[in-house]
């Protein structure tokens, strides 16, 4: 056991125990020195109770972490699982699986990054950043190590927004008219509606309840779910998206209804032709098809390139120019007002006519 007095004045406690260190640094906050001393001496008694007990953090390699916290992602198919497990097999266990996780350090953290942005790309950084911050997270809480050695303010890396692309209305005609079977449908619903794809995705004939639409699930990768947040919205449908819906539910050929999903992830192969917009096998549409056939309408078309998250984008940025306030559009997006005040700041606050139009109904007498 040895306790060195740090330049900064926190105490560094080191332990060795059948051959391996164990370190705790104890900063002062707030607390005097002989504070600290005696936490660091704590430290050490705890330490030497946990290995008697049998619960203190041992040689545990992050491979053998990793495979059982991984299968904490078993129930139902997950999306979720699949990103984190790609990011283990190809970037962690390469670099880190032989570690034992205790002895993983933040210089290791940051060679691993470093490399992923090097021989991959910026982008694949923030990726491999979460999976790695939630294993190591998960290991702290497991007592396989004293704390993470990833931390935030060093190793997040900085993503760079795009620049958010939206549509003027003849832009957004031009398109529809270029687009057609159910890519046309599904880019008409989205600006109508200003619903992410897979909600567009998960809709079913019995979601449509008069001129109401129910939103309630979504398909994503295969998987159908409650929607992002959770929340179901019922919105009134536009007359102009009438005439499509009612082709779509008659070609739908009333299948049964889905049963209640819960907060469940579930395979949507069940459930094939039972969609409002399916393609040609009865599955549900797919975001790389349709993202890539938006990219090459766009272009052919001489019109800002824009992603289906762009066609959101412009329905909020419409609803904007009408004066509409962020708690009215965040609702019908499914969105918090929050999100709607912070991601389209800019637009609200260079939308401000409908205000000015209402104080001179209200006041322009008086001049």
């Amino acid at each position: 056991m040895a306790i060195n007095q740090l330049p900064s004045g926190a105490y560094r406690a080191r332990l060795m125990i059948d051959g391996q260190t164990y370190r705790q640094v104890f900063s002062l906050d707030g607390r005097s020195p002989e504070e600290a001393f005696a936490a660091a001496r704590e430290w050490e008694t705890l330490t030497r109770a946990r290995h008697i007990q049998g619960t203190l953090y041992g040689p545990t390699t992050v491979n053998q972490y990793a495979a059982g916290w991984l299968s904490g992602y078993d129930v139902g198919p997950s999306a979720t699982k699949r990103f984190h497990e790609t990011n283990v097999r190809l970037y962690i266990q390469p670099a880190l699986g032989t570690r034992p996780i205790a002895k993983v350090t933040p210089t290791d953290v940051t060679r691993l990054l470093n490399t992923v942005r090097q021989t991959v790309s910026a982008a694949k950084v923030d990726s491999v950043y979460r999976t790695l911050s939630a294993l190591l997270r998960s290991a702290e809480q497991d007592d396989l190590c004293s704390k993470s050695p990833v931390r935030s303010k060093k190793h997040r890396p900085r993503r760079q927004k795009p620049e958010m692309i939206v549509l003027e209305r003849g832009q957004a005609r031009a398109l529809l008219q270029a687009l057609d079977g159910w890519k046309r449908d599904t880019a008409l619903l989205q600006l109508a509606l200003g619903a992410r794809f897979g909600e567009v995705a998960g809709l079913t004939p019995h979601d449509i309840i008069g001129n109401r639409i129910r939103i309630v699930r979504r398909v994503t990768d295969g998987t159908v779910a409650a929607t992002k947040n959770r929340k179901r919205r019922e919105l009134e449908l536009p007359q102009a998206v009438r005439t499509t819906i009612d082709r779509l539910i008659e070609q739908a050929c009333n299948p049964e209804p889905l049963p209640d999903l819960g907060d469940r992830e579930w395979a949507a192969e069940p459930w094939r032709r039972h969609w409002l917009i399916q393609t040609s096998t009865g599955n549900p549409p797919s975001l790389s098809a349709y993202n890539k056939t938006l990219k090459e309408t766009c272009s052919a078309a001489e019109i800002p390139v824009i992603s289906s998250h762009g066609l959101r984008h412009t329905y909020v940025s419409w609803m904007i120019d009408e004066g509409y306030s962020a708690d009215q559009i965040a609702f019908w997006i499914g969105d918090t007002p929050a999100t709607v005040q912070t991601v389209y700041a800019h637009m609200l606050e260079g939308s401000s006519t409908p205000a000015a139009v209402a104080i001179d109904n209200a006041l322009g007498e008086l001049e």
